[in-house]
């Protein structure tokens, strides 16, 4: 994945991403819009033939950088909470 930092302000973010899949914009994307300081949070796919995609984030009193970083964050600790989750029952299914 290739991240770039396209505008960054005191409340608003902007960010290019490359050779990513779509779905995991829209996990964070997810992530950031259940915090009740962002204000928006929103992905573009810029190019149907080259993954490359905007998310911008708003807030309204957070440091956009800090409530996006921190989606990120909860993004991958619920994605390891559903991968352990998916082992059990692989597990009590093969047994």
């Amino acid at each position: 994945m290739l991240a770039e930092i396209v505008d960054i302000k005191d409340r608003e973010i902007e960010l290019k991403l490359q050779d990513e899949d779509i779905s995991v914009m829209y996990i964070v994307q997810h992530e950031l819009l259940k915090e009740k300081n962002v204000e928006f949070a929103g992905v573009v796919l810029k190019h149907p033939l080259i993954k490359d995609y905007l998310i911008r984030v708003v807030t309204k009193k957070k440091v956009s950088m800090e409530a996006f970083q921190d989606a990120c964050m909860s993004a991958s600790e619920n994605i390891e909470l559903l991968n352990s989750v998916i082992k059990d029952a692989l597990k009590k299914y093969s047994a």
